[in-house]
């Protein structure tokens, strides 16, 4: 069975491309022949970056996808690759509220996209990484037909061991908080940077907060740096910043992470990987503790606590957090889901 996956590739730059590299390798680990090929790079999409890598993965020429069984679709594909008619299967990578309000608001035809392909017969399967979100998908895209598939890591590429990030002296703090979500419509970190600060005052001064992925700041973004200018007066701050290559890096040296969002998304996949407790969003199931992100009290509280356990652990805190993931993810385990569900599309 061969498999073409088109989407673009950024190492470090999206999480779209991390799921689409890790699903690569996960199809690889069940004896599928699966390949990536970069395409919707630039704005007009007219050309291919071929032969680049990202740890395990290369690029490879569109051409591969003649021969291929099934095509992939992360992002764009080429039309000359679309009118070979090949059974395709598209991931929908997105949160359904924030592809509803990215096309409400006119910024991309993200939803409208996916409407579309709906209505075209060679898409065979609308695949999502989260179970809960099959219900809401059945609404917007009532003619799909949908499945579900766990959200692939690679567990060898994300170690409790490795390299740690050296904090300076102004950065370091006891412990050291990461927050490291994306600044997106339908939810942002913004209450979760709040909460944080609120618990460092009232239950430890000594903590220092790091933000990573905050919007870059600009004429775009004018409060960016004001906030995060004012933010700093309080001494609570450490490291700053919009995209890094070393997060797994930063994850291990930190104490925990928060986070607001209720499902298994890369970046709490990846801390939990490394052994990082999480305070998330509620019915996260990673999460050490869960809080509505909505509410800056009840997710102080969920800090003291983790923060208390942590200090109270009796046993290796890092690699029962990592259990979770051992026992419920893994590259074969999604494998095994996806080969089944193209096994499908190749007989139907």
């Amino acid at each position: 069975m061969k498999i073409a996956h088109f989407g673009n590739f950024s190492p470090h730059r999206a999480g779209i491309h991390s799921a689409a590299r890790d699903l690569i390798l996960a199809e690889r680990s069940v004896g599928i022949d699966s390949n990536y090929i970069d395409w919707g790079s630039e704005k007009d999409a007219t050309f291919s970056r071929v032969w680049l890598k990202d740890g395990k993965i290369e690029s490879v020429s569109p051409d591969w996808a003649y021969e291929a069984d099934i095509l992939v679709h992360h992002s764009c594909i080429p039309e000359r690759i679309e009118k070979l008619e090949k059974p395709t299967v598209m991931y929908l990578h997105g949160r359904p509220e924030y592809s509803f309000i990215l096309d409400w608001e006119n910024k991309t035809g993200c939803l409208r996209e996916e409407m579309h392909r709906t209505t075209l017969s060679r898409y065979k399967k609308f695949i999502t990484f989260w179970k809960s979100h099959l219900s809401t998908w059945r609404y917007l895209l009532p003619k799909a037909d949908l499945a579900y598939v766990s959200p692939p890591i690679d567990l060898e590429a994300y170690k409790i061991e490795g390299k740690k990030y050296q904090f300076t002296e102004k950065e370091k703090g006891s412990p050291n908080i990461l927050i490291c979500d994306m600044w997106r419509e339908d939810i942002t970190p913004f209450n979760t940077v709040i909460a944080a600060l609120k618990f460092v005052e009232k239950y430890c001064p000594t903590a220092k907060i790091h933000v990573i992925a905050v919007p870059v700041p600009g004429k775009d973004n004018p409060v960016i740096d004001p906030m995060f200018g004012e933010l700093r007066k309080t001494y609570h701050l450490g490291k700053i910043a919009t995209i890094v290559s070393n997060l797994d890096e930063i994850m291990r040296a930190c104490d925990f992470m928060i986070s607001p969002i209720g499902i298994e998304t890369r970046t709490i996949l990846e801390a939990t990987a490394i052994g990082l407790p999480v305070v998330a969003g509620t019915k996260n199931p990673l999460g050490l503790y869960t809080a509505d992100p909505r509410c800056i009290d009840d997710t102080v509280s969920a800090i003291k606590k983790c923060w208390n356990s942590i200090k109270n652990y009796k046993g290796d805190i890092k690699q029962d957090t990592r259990k979770k993931l051992e026992e419920n993810f893994g590259l074969e385990h999604t494998g095994n889901m996806v080969k089944k569900i193209y096994e499908e599309v190749l007989s139907s």
